[in-house]
């Protein structure tokens, strides 16, 4: 834990809504990290076969082919997850009292293949992974305030809904990258396309949200795929999970070592990501963003 981290008194819950990279992932020091803060009372997953009920007067949309919400983490899942379960995720198993005042979420490797540009203005409902879909799940085509239809039901973009909840802080760890051997698991076109859209997520969506709503501070990414990868101009292997990462093992789950290496980077080391996003975030001012709204 770095030692600027703030204490909080009465510190509430944080929830993961991942699959087995962020399952690896805990078991190997993350979830010690998460506890050892003095913000986390309790940390708190939505992982595969998890069930959570949709909120009051919302449907059961994630509710498919007998599978339950806990199975489903692709990126056109989250306009989902959070217009219709976002009440049910803020409690998750938490006490009395307590909420998951931090929620965390992420979708797995196979999402690092981007297969097309896409077309504008793009749909997050689509299972079509395109750079337009994935950009239109975070903020909607005709700017703050419209909504999506689907079966009738009204959507709203994620940046709406994240700024209509200014005492949550929302954390989105994009997808980790694909190996590249024995048997290529992308290829570089995909592969660089997943890239394009982190880089617009965290340096063109994120910054135009704070400036939408200053003060708020509610909003983080963490790039765990360029964490992970070579860089896009690498000249074997760009934007694959690294080598000493597992990028030959023909499996794009992140190896021990490189598990180990993003708690350091993300909660553990000096001037980490955690605790500088809650030292925002435990700074905000809700009241003034809300009423720029």
């Amino acid at each position: 834990m770095s030692p600027s981290a703030p204490a909080v008194k009465n510190a509430d819950d944080l929830i993961f809504i991942h699959h087995s990279c962020g399952n690896d992932w805990l078991k190997r020091g993350l979830h010690e990290a998460l506890l050892a803060k003095p913000y986390v009372n309790q940390r708190n997953d939505i992982c595969y076969g998890v069930d959570v009920k949709p909120d009051a007067g919302r449907p059961d949309s994630l509710r498919i082919d007998g599978k339950v919400p806990g199975d489903r983490t692709d990126m056109n899942h989250w306009i989902l997850w959070f217009n219709d379960y976002l009440g049910s995720v803020q409690t998750h198993r938490c006490a009395p009292g307590k909420v998951n005042r931090i929620v965390m979420f992420k979708s797995c490797f196979p999402l690092s293949h981007v297969d097309h540009d896409g077309q504008e203005p793009g749909n997050p409902f689509e299972r079509t992974r395109a750079l337009t879909n994935y950009k239109a799940l975070y903020r909607h085509p005709q700017g703050p305030g419209h909504t999506f239809d689907q079966q009738g039901v009204k959507y709203q973009a994620l940046e709406d809904i994240f700024a209509r909840n200014p005492d949550t802080l929302f954390i989105a760890v994009t997808s980790p990258p694909l190996h590249y051997a024995p048997q290529d698991a992308t290829d570089n076109a995909s592969a660089h396309r997943a890239r394009l859209f982190n880089n617009w997520l965290k340096n063109e969506w994120l910054p135009a949200y704070h400036k939408a709503h200053p003060g708020l501070n509610n909003v983080a990414v963490y790039d765990w795929f360029d964490f992970l990868t070579y860089p896009d101009n690498d000249p074997n292997h760009p934007n694959r999970l690294r080598k000493e990462y597992g990028g030959e093992s023909g499996d794009a789950h992140p190896t021990v070592e490189a598990d180990q290496a993003s708690v350091v980077q993300f909660a553990t080391g000096q001037d980490n990501f955690l605790d500088k996003v809650w030292k925002n975030f435990s700074a905000r001012k809700p009241q003034k963003a809300a009423a720029k709204r």
